[in-house]
């Protein structure tokens, strides 16, 4: 996990252990064997300034000038008869050649340098020596050996009360823990470095220290705290004129920055790493920068310019000799070159990385290639025979390796390639026999083969043990979090999360199960709350030990998977290279991997038994079909969807009856739809007969079967659950033919971000619903220059409502609106709501910019909503913009939007309501107007619609732009009271 940014982000950070002070400059005469003469003094004096002419060109990233003028002092001392200062020189030439890439010859000099040191009692250098050592065992994965390195760095440090280097050694301990992914014991390390860096007034620890402490945010799961540490960081560093260590933080910026969604800040931070990279000349760097740049165009779908960085890094991966990443990166542009249909290009980048990886002996990157080409050879226009032959090669590899991982991702890539071919039994035969090295590893195997079982079953008709298996698939795949790093996990269906929900779906439906087909359905909603729960539990509020307790859960799952890559790369070691002190470590780490999944499942139990409402909402706790329809109305329909891939499942659940209904609609075809309607819903000119076809064939897809096979007869509301892009669908205004009656105008609308939303909101305990309301209804425009509108939409929501009052312009800030939250019971927010579709977490509500601290910069993001305690009975979110969360590469478009409104509910809002795109200003403040008025002595939904009906017959805004965006979630119980005579 943390050895994925090694090449670009990580390892300059460990350099500060070798930097010497100005103290230190002067390596001539530390030890001197005889009495020196007035030459020989003079000659020293001259390899001195020799040697701190190189420690200015490496401190500047010139290294290439650095050891040109090393290797002439190196002479030099030789000539001399200096072995202090020779080891010295050898030490600085060793850090070079590490710099550049080159391990063996840096190890090689390293030792050579330590036991001249040792020879000739060089004790005061001892530290370097160790440390360089060190950091070179730690990037080449000998973890044990770089502790122990760095424990003979730490002892002569103290016994020297070298406190510089102590807090050096402190940092780079650190980060030995980090990749062992003791994260706790890591922040220790880098945090002891810091406190010493400002002790000793060292600007450069500081920076390098906070620059870590940044790192383990992000890899906890926290990169909005690690922002402003790196951006701290980062001026520390200008500060001294660090350049290395400033790359380094700009790598980790553009590291926490995509955690965050914000991909063109971490396109930025990563562009400026590469700019810094090449003006110092680190080759490796460079190209490092240069794949993990590729890899976010790729993943936002920009897949010719991924190509072409592929191509710039690969031209220096081969100028530097990095031939296994060049072979690397061959494999992901023939991966691209299928998604751009060029099979011809990618068969022959794919066959261009097997032939590197065989002649590098990288074993297991070449069963990668062989697996990639034979998932090409099984498809159409391939050769099966073709790709039986690569199989049995990557078979063949992998038994020789010795590897688990290899033998799972060889089993995995047979029983894709026979799932293609419908040959079942063999897929059930082949995962049967690897079912050892899949539960040895991650959740991630264990989820891919039992979905691949589970659909062997199915298309074999043994419908109960493909249930068993589907069950299975889906209690590991909640426990994966991030994307696929390579092979068929990530080119083939098992990418996508979302299939093993719909494979059991529809097993359960097939074996008559509607109930838990339902409940099954109603689990596959978004995650991103649960996932990053750890952003959140610092923040405490309604739900702080709930959400710190699945923080905690989140950093356990982090550290699963830190301990199976340690396994793997041991697992990985040809049998012959193994040493005892290997398998003994081999057999540490699984025990520890047994414990932290057994502590794992263990939490969640606790956190269910605990909070069950909170556990249901936030997804870790499935909700009964019986307690849903006790929920509902006598007159209410929820209506959830599930969107597959090749499918889209419906099913409607009464107080009285759950049904479904089925359609062989794609995925993609119903995002593009879906896209078509809001463009031309989300303009005010666009002509009555065009949006009326989109929103008539829409409501055919969705609500049609329903209606058509009566399950919606004598319903007056409805309550929507969407899935994926059906979140932005305006369903008010879907219609029933080009001329005929829009949805609103039969049924009110509730939508809610999964059907468990049901029986939680209305049977909140009173600690989250009774709360007193302390403080008078407010309206919130932040922006009223910029959005004119808002401030007339703020006015009306005073007039409309009992007491109301409105917040305009700079008053407008983060924390009013936080207390309003927490202490009103209405609050109205008309401002740009900025929706996050990489990380719906940190979907925000813009206000304006106050003190500047943490809880008032203006941002209100949803993991901060999580961690408020909020007594609002209506949260009216105004002119959220969520459209903009729509992109065809977003396997999980629209949770976005469903997250945004689930955080204000777990938080503890009744009602949540917001709309689809900004409404033109005076619509947006008619409708206010219409709605607050409405809501005297009417539930929230009937109130909405209301408003939505007097607009449609409105001619100035009787066109769906000026209402159909409106959306109204929650337990609908709020009601304005009506205004008292004295």
């Amino acid at each position: 996990m943390i050895r994925w940014q090694a090449g670009a982000v990580i390892v300059a950070t460990v350099l500060s252990g070798c930097s010497e002070s100005k103290g230190e400059r002067a390596v001539a005469g530390a030890v001197t064997p005889k009495v020196l003469t007035a030459s020989d003094l003079a000659r020293r004096n001259q390899l001195g300034a020799m040697v701190a002419r190189g420690e200015s060109a490496y401190s500047s990233g010139a290294i290439d000038s650095a050891r040109a003028v090393w290797t002439l002092a190196l002479a030099e001392s030789r000539a001399v008869a200096d072995p202090p200062s020779e080891a010295r020189i050898l030490t600085w030439l060793g850090l070079a050649a590490y710099r550049l890439g080159n391990y063996a010859e840096s190890r090689s000099l390293g030792e050579r340098a330590l036991a001249l040191k040792q020879q000739h009692g060089v004790s005061s250098d001892l530290f370097k020596s160790y440390n360089a050592l060190g950091l070179l065992a730690w990037n080449e994965g000998r973890l044990s050996d770089a502790i122990l390195l760095y424990q003979k760095a730490t002892e002569v440090a103290r016994a020297a009360r070298d406190q510089v280097s102590l807090a050096k050694a402190a940092n780079n301990v650190g980060l030995v823990h980090a990749e062992f992914g003791d994260f706790a014991r890591a922040r220790v390390g880098f945090e002891e470095a810091y406190r010493a860096g400002m002790l000793l007034n060292d600007t450069l620890i500081q920076g390098r220290a906070l620059t870590n402490i940044g790192m383990l945010d992000v890899e906890t799961g926290d990169p909005g705290s690690a922002i402003p540490r790196l951006i701290r960081a980062r001026l520390l560093s200008r500060a001294v004129g660090d350049r290395t260590g400033e790359q380094n933080t700009l790598g980790q910026m553009g590291s926490a920055y995509d955690r965050m969604g914000e991909t063109r800040l971490a396109l930025a931070a990563l562009d400026s790493a590469l700019t810094l990279s090449r003006r110092q000349g680190l080759k490796q760097e460079e190209a490092s920068n240069l794949e993990l740049i590729a890899g976010f165009h790729r993943e936002a779908g920009r897949l010719r310019q991924a190509l072409r960085l592929y191509r710039e890094a690969n031209s220096i991966n081969r100028e530097v000799g990095l031939e296994v990443e060049r072979g690397t990166n061959l494999r992901g542009s023939a991966e691209i070159q299928l998604l751009l249909g060029r099979s011809d290009l990618a068969r022959a980048n794919a066959k261009a990385a097997l032939e590197i990886h065989r002649s590098t002996g990288a074993r297991l990157q070449e069963i990668r290639d062989l697996l990639l080409l034979a998932d090409m050879d099984s498809s159409p226009g391939g050769s099966v025979t073709v790709a039986r032959g690569w199989l049995e090669d990557a078979d063949r590899i992998s038994k020789a390796l010795g590897a688990r991982t290899a033998r799972a991702e060889v089993a995995l890539g047979k029983a894709v390639i026979a799932d293609r071919a419908g040959t079942f039994r063999e897929v059930l035969a082949t995962l049967r026999g690897a079912r050892a090295d899949m539960s040895a590893g991650g959740y991630r195997a264990e989820w891919a083969a039992s979905a691949m079982m589970a659909r062997a079953y199915a298309g074999l008709s043994q419908l109960d043990s493909a249930a068993v298996e589907g069950r299975r698939a889906i209690a590991a795949v909640e426990r994966v979090r991030g994307k696929f790093g390579s092979g068929l996990l990530r080119t083939s269906f098992l990418a996508d999360k979302s299939v093993p929900y719909a494979d059991l779906v529809d097993v359960l439906l097939r074996l008559g199960r509607t109930s838990e087909a339902f409940e099954v359905a109603d689990a596959a909603r978004s995650r991103s709350l649960l996932e990053n729960a750890a952003a959140t539990s610092r923040d405490g509020g309604a739900g702080g030990a709930t959400i710190r307790a699945l923080g905690a859960g989140e950093s356990i799952l982090r550290r699963i998977d830190v301990l199976i890559s340690l396994l793997d790369g041991i697992e990985e070691t040809p049998p012959s290279e193994r040493h005892t002190e290997t398998a003994a470590r081999a057999i540490s780490l699984t025990a520890e991997l047994s414990a932290a999944r057994s502590s794992y499942e263990a939490l969640m139990v606790r956190v269910s038994e605990r909070d069950a409402a909170g556990s249901a909402m936030l997804g870790t706790r499935t909700v009964s079909t019986t307690e849903v329809q006790r929920a509902l109305g006598a007159d209410e329909a929820l209506v959830e969807f599930l969107l597959a891939p090749e499918r889209l499942v419906v099913f409607v659940v009464t107080k009285a009856s759950i049904r479904s209904v089925s359609q062989g609609v794609s995925r993609t075809d119903i995002e593009r739809r879906v896209r078509i309607a809001l463009n031309v819903l989300g303009k005010r000119t666009t002509p009555a007969s065009t949006s009326g076809d989109v929103l008539a064939g829409l409501r055919s897809a969705l609500i049609g079967p329903a209606e058509g096979t009566g399950l919606l007869r004598n319903v007056r509301r409805l309550i929507i659950v969407p899935h994926g892009a059906l979140a932005y669908v305006p369903f008010a205004a879907l219609r029933d033919g080009p001329a005929g009656r829009y949805l609103i105008e039969d049924y009110s609308l509730t939508h809610l971000p999964s059907a468990a939303a049901v029986a939680v909101l209305r049977g909140k305990p009173p600690s989250l619903r009774d709360m007193p309301v302390a403080m008078q209804p407010l309206a919130f425009a932040p922006f009223s220059s910029e959005l004119p509108g808002s401030a007339r939409e703020a006015r009306a929501f005073s007039r409309a409502i009992r007491g109301g009052a409105s917040v305009v312009g700079a008053a407008a800030t983060e924390r009013q609106l936080r207390n309003a939250l927490e202490r009103s019971g209405i609050v109205h927010i008309a401002t740009h709501g900025v929706m996050n579709p990489r990380n719906p977490m940190f979907s925000r509500v813009e206000m304006a910019r106050g003190s500047g601290a943490v809880d008032d910069d203006g941002r209100l993001e949803v993991h901060e909503v999580l961690g408020l305690r909020l007594a609002a009975r209506l949260v009216f979110l105004s002119g959220c913009e969520t459209a903009l969360g729509i992109e065809s590469n977003q396997s999980a478009a629209g949770e976005d939007y469903a997250t945004l409104a689930q955080a204000f509910l777990y938080a503890g809002a009744s009602s949540v309501a917001a709309t689809l795109w900004r409404i033109g200003d005076d619509g947006a403040a008619e409708f206010a107007a219409r709605f607050y008025s409405r809501l005297i002595g009417m539930a929230a939904p009937e109130a909405l619609a209301a408003a939505q009906r007097e607009l449609i017959r409105d001619k100035r805004f009787g066109s769906p732009y000026y209402w159909a965006a409106y959306q109204i979630g929650g337990a609908d119980e709020i009601r304005q009271q009506p205004a008292k005579s004295d």
